[in-house]
């Protein structure tokens, strides 16, 4: 398998360019000496420019000449990629499988040679000036944004929120208040924290980071609660679980009140959780977060209640005539002002900061005379001066709040999505071109990436449309556009541009709504996207050289005739030729696209598909839905690489054996507008038009026949349909409940496991593999008891722990194939799987995702204890993890290392010795605190006995 670096925002190309130099200096290739030399040379230099780039990348306090800099290192990457490209194609066929540099072969390192070694001088200058600023870490938090109002009243509205959260205090324990950057959620807390903040003994208010020090955030709470007596343990260096059980302590006999601010992972909340006892005396906890996915699982949570903030238009058309009015000196007559106020909060939305930054801003340039037109001041600021205008620098904090702490792989796709600027997002379309430029190899993380995305309220499913988003808040996009441009990542030109230029530098990605072409050197760029051309030129695509992602969608001015100059752009990766009517065949030079691996013309006239098809060998996706193809050619066997095939909208009514490769995972087949009945081959099962009835109504995703192995097993895939329901679920749904009670395989996304919905599940009468994926972890894990799953034999879960579920006595009796995938957590040494339970159980994998890190002390103890219980079944059993040698366990294991069961042994012992002393010291405490609440009570009724004694006295006197 061939080394994968991903293109980023930091370090551009410079990645794969480090790995395609290695590949040529091994022995696939033969070059010339000298060319060999200068390849050596170039490696040696940029390897230190790369690894600077990695440790600058994302800092604000670097100087012009820094960021210069690194421009011109992500610049020079890219050329070195193309070239390097065009290099690698122009070598001969050699001995064997070896590529042989003939002489009359170009070697482009010489010219790269002299560019790469001043970039190398400049790096060492750069180090020897600025050692300290790439030596220290990043900060751990950042400041809030600027306040940019003096008193929490001017936020129209707010008083009435405010007394509506106080009731749900009343109501509940916990409130999450959730909602875009900048809704004003923070400052609805603070109002609450001021109001009730005499009725609590103690309280305490901390904000968070998306990358929070998590002994800080518990050194921060200890601190408040205590008034300053405690900060964090008595020791030197205070663990987490001392400081959480010095917060314990303290507020075990006392009614408190916490607000967790801005709060981004849940795994935070259940650590601060930890600390927080529940002590009946009517404590209150306030959070607010960004995320969706926060929101959801506090919505699992026992007393707590998710709060969402909203702001009207009218409010926000009040707030900003009100801010106008004040700022112009009462110069600004009344409908001018409900005017503007309407095009303010069109403009922005109903986020109330930025209102007030935008009315404060457009009220400033009113002032001086500048930009006196609305269309030209909102010109000035989306395309130029949003980064830049004083006025909007709390509202770019907000949102780069956030934005700025993203990893870089999701922080470089996110910044990708300002090349949709006037239309909505395709996730599955988007996820694609992620893939075609290089920032992500494999589908699964690009889909990782794009979940992270939407739950952290940056990407949001637009009503019911499945597999369509749009960027939130609406100022973020504008906020994209403007960071993409200055980093020199993606050039867009919209009919309202005033500007005359793209850009100075070179353009690697361009985004076209305008019939305006650019004047500047296009054959540098990577990705074009093009959206509602009045016109195209004969000549205009044969400038695009280096071109890897095309995009044209509803271009009516599109022709057959264009597609033959496309079909010359041979490093394209991903085509989508969309709503394009004019197309009704696709030329015999689509041939010549070696690399191409997604090819979409849906909704295009095309009527069928021509015999060089079967030369796309690199094929993954194929999308031919809502064209006028009946048939498939024979040819499209040949396509060894595709995984998905749509076929929806089509003629098409038969699939032949001949006609489908082994690769195949998925073949779209229809929707809830448009059912469609396809023969599959022998050992497929078509999709029943009962599905789409009327109780279907509300399903609006499309419907996937999978066709594989959900474990990866190599040695016996799934024979048959795993049919996956689009979408998340607060339960399963009464549709499916009614209409396909019957299917063998089912794939759900569920919020909750509830009770009622596994009991569905377990009478399912054919379920043969059922993949579940949860999205909030129950906090007791989920037992499978007997009865039900009759006929299960293979049981995937997708959750943050596998310890979610344990199988007791009698549990599916049939369960062959049983997989994790799972992600990083605390650990739970109390946890039993329950696997010899499982009398049929063969094969167990674990699978973490590649977002997250594999050896975490929760993901450890988990698998530690399954292969304890491994070792103690009666059967063989194997264990993968990851993508890591198989091992095989069990009293019918033909091998097991004695030296690995004697180190899981010692280390269950140990984990049994430590558990013990940590059971002995919370019993301790808790003697202590009884005690001390004994002592308590005995003091204080002594006191009141001496107070009474004292007043009978008196009154006998």
């Amino acid at each position: 398998m061939e080394q994968f670096a991903a293109v980023t925002t930091a370090t551009g190309a410079l990645g794969p360019v480090l790995v395609k130099l290695t590949a040529l200096l091994g022995d696939k290739y033969m070059l010339q000496e000298g060319t060999r030399q200068d390849i050596v040379s170039i490696k040696s230099e940029l390897e230190p420019i790369y690894n600077l780039l990695t440790r600058l990348w994302g800092r604000e306090d670097l100087d012009v000449a820094f960021k210069d800099w690194m421009t011109e290192a992500r610049e020079l990457s890219y050329d070195m990629e193309d070239d390097i490209n065009r290099f690698t194609i122009g070598l001969q066929p050699g001995d064997g499988s070896r590529l042989i540099q003939r002489e009359t072969t170009d070697n482009p390192f010489e010219e790269f040679v002299g560019r790469v070694k001043g970039l190398s001088e400049l790096c060492h200058e750069m180090k020897a000036m600025g050692g300290a600023i790439y030596n220290r870490s990043k900060l751990t938090t950042n400041p809030r944004p600027l306040v940019v109002h003096r008193d929490a009243s001017e936020l129209v509205g707010m008083e009435e929120k405010k007394v509506e959260l106080i009731k749900l205090l009343r109501l509940h324990e916990m409130v999450c208040i959730v909602g875009y950057a900048g809704m004003g959620k923070t400052t609805l807390a603070n109002l609450v924290y001021h109001t009730l903040g005499d009725e609590f003994q103690c309280r305490a208010f901390v904000s968070l980071h998306p990358s929070p020090n998590i002994m800080e955030i518990l050194g921060t709470i200890l601190k408040q609660v205590t008034n300053g007596a405690m900060s964090g343990g008595s020791g030197a260096e205070p663990t987490a679980q001392n400081i959480i059980s010095d917060i314990s302590i303290s507020l075990s006999d006392k009614r408190y009140l916490l607000i967790i601010d801005d709060i981004w992972h849940w795994e935070e909340w259940e650590v601060i959780r930890e600390a927080l006892p529940k002590n009946n005396l009517g404590s209150n906890i306030i959070m607010t977060t960004r995320t969706k996915t926060v929101a959801e699982k506090c919505q699992t949570e026992h007393g707590a209640h998710v709060y969402k903030q909203s702001f009207g238009c009218e409010e926000a058309e009040r707030l900003s005539g009100m801010i106008l009015k004040q700022s112009v000196n009462g110069d600004l007559l009344e409908t001018n002002a409900k005017g503007l106020s309407s095009k303010i909060v069109e403009m922005c939305g109903s986020i109330p900061l930025a209102v007030i930054c935008l009315s404060t801003a457009w009220a400033e340039s009113h002032a001086q005379g500048d930009y006196g037109e609305w269309d030209t001041w909102k010109s000035h600021v989306l395309h130029n001066g949003f980064l830049s205008t004083p006025s909007l620098k709390p509202l770019v904090q907000s949102l780069c709040r956030g934005f700025d702490d993203l990893p870089v792989h999701v922080r470089t796709c996110l910044l990708y999505c300002s090349t949709d600027v006037p239309r909505l997002i395709e996730r599955d379309w988007m996820v694609r071109k992620w893939i075609a430029e290089g920032f992500v190899s494999q589908e699964e993380a690009a889909e990782a990436y794009f979940d992270k995305l939407v739950s952290w309220n940056l990407l949001q499913q637009v009503g019911l449309l499945q597999n369509i988003y749009t960027v939130r808040p609406v100022m973020m996009l504008d906020f994209l556009v403007c960071k993409a441009k200055e980093d020199n990542f993606v050039a867009c030109r919209q009919y309202n541009d005033p500007g005359s230029s793209l850009h100075a530098k070179r353009i690697r990605r361009l985004s076209l709504y305008t019939d305006r072409y650019p004047d500047e050197d296009v054959s540098h760029t990577r990705s074009l996207v093009l959206g509602d051309q009045p016109q195209l030129y004969g000549v205009f695509f044969k400038r695009f050289k280096n071109l890897r992602v095309l995009e044209i969608t509803r271009c009516n001015v599109l022709e057959n005739g264009h597609l033959v100059d496309i079909c010359g752009l041979i490093w394209l990766r991903c085509l989508g030729l969309k709503g394009c009517r004019q197309i009704t065949e696709l030329p015999r030079e689509i041939g010549r696209l070696k690399n191409l691996e997604t090819l979409a013309v849906n909704e295009a006239r095309i009527s069928k598909l021509p015999m060089e098809i079967g030369k796309l060998h690199r094929l993954q996706t194929l999308d031919l839905s809502d064209t006028m193809v009946t048939k498939l050619p024979e040819e499209i066997s040949k396509l060894h690489h595709l995984k998905t095939l749509s076929i929806r909208g089509t003629e098409i009514r038969e699939l032949s054996c001949w006609e489908v490769p082994n690769s195949l995972v998925s073949v779209v087949v229809g929707n809830v507008c448009s059912p469609q009945v396809v023969k599959l081959p022998q050992g497929l099962h078509s999709v029943s038009p009962d599905w789409f009835s009327s109780s279907g109504a509300r399903f609006r995703g499309d419907l996937s026949i999978v066709l594989f192995d959900p474990l990866g097993l190599t040695s016996k895939p799934l024979q048959a349909a795993m049919l996956r329901v689009a979408g998340r679920h607060m339960s399963v749904p009464q549709w499916v409940k009614q209409d396909m009670n019957s299917v063998i395989s089912i794939d759900i996304r569920l919020c909750k496991l509830r009770e009622n919905d596994l009991n569905f599940l377990k009478r399912m009468p054919n379920l043969q593999a059922l993949a579940l994926r949860l999205e909030a972890l129950p906090r007791e894990a989920i037992a499978i008891t007997s009865g039900g799953f009759w006929k299960l034999e293979t049981f995937y879960v997708d959750c943050r722990l596998p310890r979610v579920i344990t199988f007791e006595e009698g549990a599916m009796s049939n369960l062959k194939h049983l997989e994790f995938k799972f992600y990083a957590a605390l650990a739970n040494q109390d946890y039993s799987m329950g696997i010899r339970h499982l009398p049929s159980l063969e094969h167990i994998i674990f699978r973490c995702s590649e977002c997250y890190a594999s050896d975490s002390p929760g993901i450890s103890a988990t698998i530690e204890i399954v292969r304890k219980e491994a070792a103690e079944h009666c059967n063989e059993i194997t264990l993968w993890v990851n993508d890591k040698n198989p091992e095989v366990f069990g009293h019918g294991a033909k091998w097991i290392s004695q030296a690995d069961k004697a180190i899981i042994e010692k280390k269950f012992e140990e984990r049994e010795k430590e558990k013990e002393k940590r059971r002995k010291e919370n019993a301790d405490r808790m003697e202590r605190i009884r005690e001390q609440r004994i002592r308590l009570y005995l003091a204080a009724k002594s006191r009141a006995q001496g107070d009474k004694n004292k007043a009978t006295g008196g009154i006998s006197s």
